[in-house]
């Protein structure tokens, strides 16, 4: 698989990964907020919303740990020239 393709699909799957994420959130905030009254909002109670909601931040974490390594290379160069431009002027 070519580099370009491998981090395309990384980047796709961290995006929707972070839109649920930002669902769930929502849903959490406005629609079962804590303390508020029980009851299933879009098939599910607050607690597996709650549960859904940390999973679904576990697995940002670790697309976007790949993500870091898998740009590692272009990060320290970018890091080196930046500082070396500074330096310059």
């Amino acid at each position: 698989m070519r580099r370009a393709t491998l981090h395309y699909i990384l980047d796709a799957i961290e995006g929707l990964i972070l839109l649920l994420l930002v669902v769930s959130g929502f849903i959490l905030w406005f629609a079962l907020p804590e303390g508020g009254e029980a009851g299933k909002v879009v098939l599910f109670d607050r607690r597996t919303w709650v549960q859904a909601h940390q999973w679904l931040a576990v697995g940002l974490l670790a697309f976007f740990s790949t993500h870091i390594i898998t740009h590692w290379t272009w990060i320290s160069y970018m890091t080196k020239n930046f500082f070396q431009r500074l330096k310059k002027g």
